[in-house]
């Protein structure tokens, strides 16, 4: 092993790996509690203080809000694969470093310790990601908020109707894309970080 390339700035690197990766893992937690706490105060306030005859003023709030979970929605999934990279960096520094890696994801404990420990019946439960969970629950929320904008309609106008329907269509469909395009661009360079570690710890 090269005591260089395991020294101790390689493991001040590998604090503030670790640290990185706990700060994103509470950051992924947080930003869903916080957006359906704003969400859900905003739609009370909404219900209780805005007139039920100000049809334009809720259409606009709940495609606002819609947005709103939408830039969080994003944001989450960018905090998420920052958090992957940060992992991936940590276990290649521990598989070169310490000879042995810890695993910071479902299917790396599985291999390691648990593939006897769950039970064939809670095989479903215990494969199911937790943040696919999250993403399906920003979507149930935007979807939610585009119904009741969607509901609100037609009290303003048909042809309002008709633009908000092809604009809701629109970004639905702009949604889908842009999170399979964004997973199919960072998949690459994860790839490419974690064989760069591996060829370096064979070498070492």
């Amino acid at each position: 092993m090269n005591k260089v390339e395991c020294s101790d700035n390689v493991w001040k690197v590998y604090e503030r790996l670790v640290e990185d990766w706990r700060r994103y893992d509470a950051i992924l937690w947080q930003l869903p509690f916080g957006t359906m706490t704003a969400v859900g105060v905003i739609l009370t306030l909404a219900f209780h203080y805005i007139p039920s005859s100000e049809y334009g003023v809720r259409v606009a709030l709940f495609i606002a809000l819609a947005g709103f979970t939408f830039v969080m929605m994003h944001v989450s999934y960018k905090v998420r694969h920052f958090q992957i990279e940060r992992a991936a960096c940590i276990e290649a520094i521990e598989c070169k470093c310490a000879k042995f890696t810890i695993p910071y994801n479902t299917k790396g404990a599985d291999k390691l310790v648990l593939c006897k420990e769950i039970k064939n019946y809670e095989r479903g439960v215990y494969e199911m990601r937790s943040y696919h969970l999250v993403y399906a629950m920003y979507v149930g929320m935007i979807y939610m908020l585009l119904l009741f904008a969607f509901i609100e309609l037609p009290h303003v106008g048909l042809i309002y109707a008709a633009i908000y329907a092809c604009c809701t269509t629109t970004v639905l469909i702009l949604i889908i894309i842009s999170i399979e395009w964004l997973q199919r661009w960072l998949q690459p360079h994860l790839r490419r970080i974690r064989l760069h570690w591996r060829r370096r710890g064979e070498r070492g």
